[in-house]
């Protein structure tokens, strides 16, 4: 039994593809399988279904799942209290997605009262699947992101504790014309299309925004023009007008540039996220704790 057909085997539980797994895996392809096929003969059964496409967990591979996670967040949980018992490391450890950990996490984190002054600080920053993996693997003590009644954020939300810590909301802009109105206003018409910028499946962001326009009352008439998963880039891409995109309120109110950006259309099209942080399971350390207990939900 090696601790690394953990890994192996929730990669390709993720990707559903060998070649894209063992690439993830960093090895050949000829080698991730042998590796899965060692996993499954350990195990005792098969744990995927290699004629579906993608490929699927069996029912065998569904209850080896949790197990899985388990033993990675127990392993990295303990390398980490052993470590800090050695050097005398007091350490957070956080992941955030990208704009919470740049626009609302330095602000909010020295915001917190007791925090010992010689508290450490790790912080991952990284798109919400990677994030969603460092929790669930015990990579982190808490992980913040954005959150929405609409959004899967890619795990069993039910399972962790967490706290709603912010609010903000989404805001479709455009940039402006010479008078200050925005060159694309919503909800468009029939014969003049607006270019929408897209986030990349499967953005939360984008879940959040694609489930508000399916269930708005009333036509929207916007075209798919160009996608990227990270906000910034839609918003330079909204500022070199090339459409409208539904950008944090928060990053707005940073740094505006050359080209403001306007809202697209009113208050009714803007959608409320909240900021939530998520607590990992197992047993942390007592900094780990004791900072959980600091923290005052709104």
């Amino acid at each position: 039994m090696k601790i690394g057909w953990f890994e192996d085997f929730l990669t390709l539980a993720d990707e559903g593809n060998f070649s894209r797994a063992a690439q993830q895996r960093n090895t050949a392809q000829p080698a991730f399988s042998r590796r899965i096929k060692s996993f499954e003969d350990w195990a005792g059964a098969p744990l995927f279904d290699r004629e579906s496409h993608p490929i699927q967990l069996t029912e065998a591979g569904h209850l080896m799942r949790p197990v899985a996670e388990d033993v990675l967040r127990q392993v990295n949980q303990g390398q980490e209290r052993v470590r800090q018992s050695i050097a005398g490391a007091k350490t957070l450890k956080f992941a955030s997605t990208h704009t919470v950990s740049i626009l609302f996490f330095p602000e909010w984190f020295h915001s917190i009262r007791g925090v010992p002054e010689e508290t450490g600080l790790s912080l991952q920053a990284d798109h919400m699947d990677p994030c969603a993996k460092f929790l669930i693997h015990g990579d982190c003590h808490f992980m913040l992101c954005l959150s929405n009644a609409d959004v899967d954020l890619g795990f069993n939300q039910d399972k962790y504790a967490s706290k709603i810590v912010g609010k903000d909301f989404l805001v479709p802009v455009s940039a402006a014309t010479a008078d200050g109105k925005p060159v694309y206003a919503l909800p468009g018409s029939p014969g003049n299309l607006i270019p929408h910028l897209v986030y990349s499946e499967p953005s939360a962001l984008g879940q959040t925004v694609k489930a508000m326009l399916e269930r708005r009352d009333g036509p929207n008439y916007l075209k798919r023009h160009s996608e990227s998963p990270a906000a910034i880039n839609l918003k330079s891409l909204a500022e070199e007008n090339h459409g409208v995109a539904w950008i944090a309120n928060m990053r707005l109110n940073r740094g505006r540039d050359q080209r403001p950006l306007v809202p697209a259309g009113d208050d009714s099209w803007n959608i409320p996220v909240d900021i939530r942080i998520f607590k990992a399971n197992g047993n942390l350390p007592a900094i780990a704790e004791n900072f959980w207990e600091m923290i005052e939900e709104i």
